[in-house]
């Protein structure tokens, strides 16, 4: 028998996989490496609780290579202290084995586990074992017996990755590498394409998640409803989806073969139709589009939504720069949190709400919520509410917050938004505290806990202890900054995008509305209570770090740098490179009637609105980075604009507003000697 061992590369491939598994039982083959055939078990021979956990989806090929080669237990093994994340600070130091044991057990049993697998090659003994590296613990319980397959989502819409299937070009599995095994099905948006066979997959070798699909024609394509999502899906990752095994290898392949559309057919369908557009030149464009939507069962357009947006605001007197309603829009899709600020009697509160209505959202339908935020409020429950220990009574604030996230929570498939009225009238990081937290978690994760699931609670039925905020949810606030206000913090403005909205001038704004008379609001669609229903499927799903080329990473890293040298709390976070990517991916797309934002003015009010906000400071810190300002040519002298405006920047973008604000910074610090 050959040993074969795996380089380090090949050890880290594994591991960025994950499996799903439940806890082993007495009834299993057990590893013998505790003191006793329990699951759950202390070992002598490690100095630590261990445990085993049996895989019920696919693994990857290394692994199961060594199984076939190698005596070693097909379970998974997990150590107290290495594996757990959730395990607790005080058993984590402890020496009650016993309690360690109950605390796992308790956490683990009969619950869906998500695990990265890990390799572990000892050479010198000619030994292999399987680990986990961390534990997540998924709400459903294990339905004894079922298995999941692992099926990979691509991070693009269904009519790029067709165009990129049938030209047989790359793309990326992040979360399912070249370590696994080949997958007969993909997820893209609300498609499960099959009818894929092992020999058509081809693996860029340059890359450890890349493939090729050969053939291409032959793949079929079947629409999965929300109801069998919810029915069938176990847990989940941004790109990675673990459904019922029996369902996909019985319902989905039967719908496949019976029913399914095969790309082949697609291609065709495609080709009929520009010649028959060519041939009928009596069809009108609309008809066009809405025969290709009805061909590629396309959403409704986010083009359209944003001129119906732009039609309703001056309908209401409001008259807003098109960058502003462009860039408003993608900031809430791109960003679990968007701020309005601007002028006191701008609009800001009623931008959102109009924002909300063309989305066909209101407070009758429970969808949108409206909340004013109270100079009094300075924690949590006053927004929220509290168990009432005498009573064992749950008592919702009078906000409707609670009920409002109860309601989104259960219909998930629809966008609700909460705008925060006047938001920083108190200080907004002691009342909306587990939110800040929360909202840059993974969705599985954003688990919003009103009270403790072991306290007693008569209304339980109706006010659970958690609350799940899913990606359905939109958060929305609107500030204002005077002597009535509280300023902002770094780590809200490092979580939150600020959109500081351009005040017109008053000729300008008269002149708009009153050819919004004239015209009688005909830029109108008349199906603005449709868009919220499929709102989120206008949500890239590209990988945030792709929308970067490298030399703009160099720079970005060049401005971390500068400003780190002053104070390394405000650089260029990660978080903020995330986001920018995010921001970028999320940019509507281009169109003839103007309704978008070209590439580089988008990364220029990425960076004014996100990074600048955070350098705020007295003359003695922010002298050099920020710089006066000669009050003649209105230039300043700071290290931060000279990079700005140098020649790798211009190769991104003119930064016009970024230097804009870098200069009303510096005008302040010259004449206040504090810049805010």
């Amino acid at each position: 028998m050959i040993t074969k061992f795996y380089t380090s590369k090949v050890l880290e491939q594994i591991k960025d996989n994950y499996i799903v598994g439940v806890l082993a039982s007495k009834s299993d083959y057990l590893p013998k490496l505790g003191d006793d055939d329990e699951p759950v078990t202390y070992s002598e021979s490690m100095n630590d609780v261990v445990f085993y956990v049996k895989a019920l989806s696919q693994e990857p090929k290394e692994i199961l290579e060594v199984e076939r080669n190698k005596p070693m237990s097909k379970m998974y093994i997990g150590f107290a202290n290495r594996s757990l994340s959730n395990l607790p600070i005080e058993l984590k130091y402890s020496n009650d084995v016993n309690k360690i044991i109950s605390f796992i057990r308790e956490s683990l049993e009969g619950k869906l586990l998500l695990f990265k697998p890990v390799l572990t090659q000892q050479e010198k003994n000619e030994r292999f074992y399987k680990n986990i590296d961390n534990v997540i613990v998924e709400e459903e319980d294990w339905k004894e017996g079922t298995t999941y397959y692992a099926i990979p989502r691509v991070n693009l819409t269904p009519e790029e990755f067709e165009r990129k299937l049938l030209a047989e070009e790359t793309f990326h599995l992040d979360q399912y590498n070249h370590a696994m095994p080949a997958p007969f099905y993909l997820l893209c948006g609300n498609y499960i394409y099959g009818n894929i066979k092992e020999n058509q997959w081809r693996i860029d070798p340059t890359s450890s998640n890349t493939r090729v699909l050969t053939s291409p024609t032959t793949i079929k394509r079947v629409e999965i409803t929300e109801d069998e999502r919810i029915k069938f899906t176990g847990p989940e990752r941004d790109l990675l989806v673990f459904i019922d095994e029996e369902y996909v290898n019985s319902t989905i392949a039967d719908r496949l073969d019976n029913s399914g559309i095969s790309l082949g057919d697609i291609q065709v369908n495609k080709i009929s139709l520009t010649i028959e557009q060519d041939n009928n030149q009596t069809s009108s464009l609309r008809d066009i589009e809405l025969h290709l939507e009805e061909t590629n069962s396309k959403p409704l357009s986010e083009i359209a939504f944003i001129r119906d947006l732009e039609s309703k605001t001056k309908e209401n007197n409001l008259v807003y720069s098109r960058e502003d309603l462009i860039n408003f829009h993608t900031s809430i899709k791109s960003s679990a949190l968007t701020i309005l600020s601007g002028q006191s009697g701008i609009g800001k509160t009623r931008l959102a709400t109009i924002y909300g209505e063309a989305l066909g959202l209101s407070q009758d339908n429970k969808r949108m919520l409206i909340m004013p935020i109270s100079p009094s409020y300075t924690e949590p429950g006053d927004i929220l509410g509290y168990l009432n220990p005498s009573t064992g009574l749950y008592m919702p604030a009078e906000s409707g917050l609670v009920e409002f996230l109860l309601n989104a929570q259960e219909n998930d498939t629809q966008v609700h938004m909460l705008i925060m009225d006047e938001m920083n009238l108190s200080q907004i990081e002691h009342y909306f505290a587990p939110f800040i937290s929360l909202l840059e978690l993974e969705e599985k994760e954003r688990i919003l806990h009103l009270y403790s699931k072991d306290s007693v609670c008569h209304n339980s039925q109706k006010y659970k202890h958690s609350i799940h905020l899913k990606n359905n949810l939109v958060i929305v606030g609107t500030m204002n900054t005077d002597e009535t206000t509280k300023d902002l913090s770094d780590r809200l403005l490092d979580r939150s995008n600020i959109v500081v909205l351009e005040k017109k001038s008053f000729l300008d704004i008269k002149k708009e509305l009153s050819n919004v008379v004239k015209n009688n609001n005909s830029n109108s669609s008349g199906v603005e209570d449709a868009y919220g229903e499929v709102y989120m499927s206008w949500r890239s799903k590209n990988e945030n770090w792709n929308a970067f080329d490298d030399f703009e990473l160099e720079f970005f890293d060049k401005i971390d740098n500068e400003i780190s040298k002053v104070d390394p709390l405000k650089g260029f976070s990660i978080r903020n490179i995330i986001r920018m990517g995010a921001y970028l991916n999320n940019l509507p797309a281009k169109s003839d009637e103007g309704f978008y934002i070209e590439r580089d003015n988008a990364i220029d009010l990425f960076i004014k609105q996100r990074v600048l906000t955070k350098i705020r400071g007295p003359i003695e810190l922010y002298d050099n980075l920020i710089g006066t300002i000669d009050l003649e040519n209105g230039v300043p002298k700071g290290h931060l604009y000279e990079l700005f405006d140098d020649n790798a920047a211009k190769k991104i973008s003119d930064f016009s507003k970024t230097k804009k604000e870098l200069a009303r910074k510096a005008r302040e610090l010259s004449v206040n000697g504090y810049a805010t």
